[in-house]
């Protein structure tokens, strides 16, 4: 996703010394007395009229922003570009599991073959999650044994991140789909066409009641990632970001405190996350709901073709939308940085933030 490739040449580094822990630097010489007198009182609340009482919030945002070119705009130092090798190839082997093949076998053995259609869908079913299974494994062996993958402030084995959890009800549930509706002497084909449609309303539903919960302040019933229980609600989307740059793409905590800063200090990544939550809860909300009206309108044959094709057609579409709007946000909070921007903090984050520094 593009918001993991920020611009280059207008933004601050976090500043981390040998072991890993933040660094408190001095104030940048080019920053204004305005703009110190800004830093140094962040509301504690998030409203302009309450002053903050805790002055750990100043100095952790002290912490992470250096000044460079464009003081308190964290890098977050991680570019896709550097990882395209290996991105083509997962994300080649993913489209194929989760699309390509289940239509191909299904069409190929349906309609070419005298097979018996409990052992096509038997054949069809084996290949379900065997890319899917080895990157979940993957997901598990580094959050269990790597410590600097877990989110921040998860200090014990078995408090995996958000996106583990969300993954996993959405696996077991597509699984349980699969092998039940395919048990029968006759297998039910509709039912089996529906697994990626109603991940698709799993998934929606999540980016839509965080989007609602975060825009109206509410707290976090339980941890969420690197967010603990009680803090402002962020968008799922952020929350993905962090964790999948965090987890599988080997970035580890390091940038899961650099997103987290990006986010405490810009009033535009801000923005910018909680549009394309809504962006992608509204869509995959619609898309999940179409798909189901559909499969129970149209032919068994056609119907399966539709559940597992369609949702590849609408990630392409509104991924390749996303990295345009990713990139044209990205540019223009460049910009506002450029002009002498003063930070607007996020104090949810700017708490995360003190935390992340102490337990380093």
């Amino acid at each position: 996703m593009s918001t993991a490739t920020p611009a280059t040449g207008t933004t601050d580094a976090i500043d981390f010394n040998a072991s890993n822990t933040l660094r408190p630097p001095s104030r940048p010489a080019d920053m204004s007395s305005a703009e110190s007198a800004t830093l140094e009182k962040p509301d504690h609340d998030g409203t302009s009229n309450q002053s903050s009482s805790n002055q750990s919030q100043t100095e952790d945002y002290a912490s992470v922003v250096q000044g460079a070119e464009q003081p308190g705009l964290p890098r977050l130092n991680y570019n896709l570009k550097d990882h395209k090798k290996t991105l083509i190839v997962v994300v080649s082997l993913l489209v194929i599991e989760s699309s390509l093949l289940p239509v191909a076998l299904f069409y190929g053995l349906w309609f070419s073959t005298s097979l018996r259609h409990g052992i096509t869908f038997a054949i069809i079913t084996s290949f379900f999650g065997l890319i899917t299974g080895i990157e979940f494994a993957l997901r598990s062996y580094r959050l269990i044994w790597l410590p600097n993958h877990r989110p921040i402030g998860s200090k014990v084995w078995w408090r995996f991140d958000f996106t583990h959890l969300t993954l996993s009800t959405g696996y077991t549930v597509m699984t349980g789909i699969l092998i039940g509706a395919s048990i029968p002497h006759e297998p039910y084909v509709r039912i089996l066409a529906t697994p990626v449609s109603l991940f698709f309303i799993q998934l929606g539903f999540q980016l839509l009641l965080t989007g609602y919960m975060h825009h109206f302040n509410k707290p976090t019933p339980f941890r969420i990632s690197s967010v603990p229980k009680g803090d402002r609600t962020p968008p799922l989307v952020f929350t993905l970001v962090e964790d999948i740059v965090g987890v599988d793409g080997g970035a580890g905590q390091s940038y899961r405190k650099r997103l987290i800063a990006r986010y405490a200090v810009s009033a535009k990544f801000r923005l910018m996350m909680a549009q394309i939550n809504w962006f992608w809860g509204i869509g995959a909300m619609l898309c999940g709901v179409g798909i189901m009206v559909v499969l129970w309108t149209v032919p068994q044959e056609v119907a399966y073709g539709v559940g597992w094709g369609v949702p590849l057609v609408f990630v392409i579409i509104w991924t390749g939308i996303t990295i345009v709007y990713t990139r044209r946000c990205l540019r223009k909070e460049k910009e506002a940085w450029g002009i002498g921007h003063t930070p607007a903090l996020e104090p949810a984050a700017v708490r995360a933030l003190e935390r992340a520094s102490h337990e380093a």
